[in-house]
């Protein structure tokens, strides 16, 4: 590290050497698969590590014993196939242990397989490795490009030595000044195109995808919407079926083959998913328990509706009964209201006759008013007879005494 004028140019070859890139891109992706799963009551024997990177690398691992002790050994398939046309026989070379032996893969022991297919990762990952490091060529060219922002050109070699000394003092941070007129004349500049800016966005995004679908195809949710905005629940959540198939495919792989260990050997191995892709594996869980959850609920919510439709029509039709009944209940107000009517009629002819005998006695006053009246006359009519004959009585009187 104290070399530092030879960092840059070892550096470099990560970008611009392209086995160097791509043989460091799927290094680190093998890295990070190796925490895909996690093994428990594995013998000392049969390191974890060791095991995932002869599946993840060769495609298959043979579990045997060897003088005794359990190990994952590599070697390559062969044999007469099978009726289904799988390899028979399972060859080995390993000169840490002496060993160059042919075993029967039904009954010496068992042969682990990555996926169904016995691939390895390598074809998948060495594929985006490719594309992601052209990808990344290309935005280092249009990165440094962006540093053009115009061109010189220079009529002679006088002018050019101008030219040269003039950036190298800007570049290094000092003014220069230019004394020649000839300089001028004999440069000539040239604005580059502004558009590199929009290569780069588009490199990026490029580079994002690569990555994104090869995560992707991993059990990885990695999101290569490059959407400037905000994004939805949908945009999120849209790559969410694609992401377990493979993993799950695996998983099975690896469960078969330890539990014909666990018979063959007497062992208890069990494999799991482990970080990211088993807290992927859980909320795909809890998901799928509440869509389950939620079609319960609607089937109860349909049933239970249809059994208040008929509590609904039988209560109508208790209530259009109870209707009835209702209207006997009136029709008998009918009658007491007839009743009360008839009653109060009585009443109010009773009355009438009573104020007819107060009419009547009224009446009756009013006559013997009257026959007060005639008596009152018949006693005027006698006092105007006296009167009449007393006057006639004196009128005679004074005759007697004229005569």
């Amino acid at each position: 590290m104290k070399r530092t004028d030879n960092i840059y140019t070892l550096y470099q070859k990560q970008i611009k050497d392209k086995d160097t890139a791509v043989t460091e891109f799927m290094a680190n992706t093998l890295a990070k698969t190796q925490s895909m799963f996690e093994y428990e009551g594995l013998p000392i024997s049969i390191p974890q590590k060791e095991l995932e990177r002869l599946l993840q690398t060769k495609g298959n691992a043979f579990v045997t014993k060897v003088d005794g002790v359990l190990y994952a050994l590599s070697g390559g398939k062969g044999g007469e196939p099978d009726v289904y046309g799988r390899a028979t026989l399972y060859t080995v070379a390993n000169p840490s242990l002496h060993l160059n032996k042919t075993y029967d893969i039904n009954k010496d022991g068992v042969l682990i397989e990555n996926d169904t297919n016995g691939e390895s990762l390598l074809p998948l990952i060495g594929r985006y490795a490719v594309l992601y490091t052209d990808g990344l060529i290309s935005l280092n060219t249009a990165s440094v490009l962006t540093r053009i922002t115009m061109l010189i050109s220079a009529s002679d070699d006088k002018t050019k030595q101008s030219a040269d000394d003039f950036l190298r003092k800007i570049q290094d941070g000092e003014f220069s000044i230019i004394g020649e007129n000839a300089f001028f004349k004999g440069v000539n500049m040239q604005t580059a195109p502004t558009t590199n800016s929009v290569y780069i966005t588009q490199l990026i995004e490029l580079i994002q995808y690569y990555k994104a679908s090869m995560y992707n195809e991993l059990g990885l949710n990695a999101n290569y919407n490059m959407k400037r905005e905000r994004l939805n629940l949908g945009e999120v959540s849209m790559n969410v079926d694609v992401l377990l198939p493979y993993v799950d495919n695996m998983l099975k792989e690896r469960q078969y083959a330890i539990e014909k260990i666990n018979e063959m050997f007497d062992t208890e191995i069990s494999v799991k998913l482990s970080s990211s892709w088993g807290l992927e594996r859980d909320n795909y869980n809890v998901l799928a328990a509440d869509l389950e959850t939620t079609a319960r609920q609607t089937e109860e919510t349909t049933g239970t509706d249809g059994n208040e439709t008929e509590r609904a029509e039988t209560t109508e039709t208790e209530t259009t009964g109870t209707d009835g009944n209702e209207t006997e209940e009136t029709e008998t107000d009918g009658n007491e209201t007839e009743e009360t009517e008839t009653e109060r009629t009585e009443i109010e002819e009773t009355e009438t006759e009573t104020d007819g005998k107060d009419t009547e006695t009224e009446e009756t006053k009013e006559t013997e008013t009257e026959t007060d009246g005639k008596d009152t006359e018949t006693e005027e009519t006698k006092e105007t007879e006296q009167t009449e004959e007393t006057e006639e009585t004196e009128e005679k009187k004074d005759e007697k005494e004229d005569k």
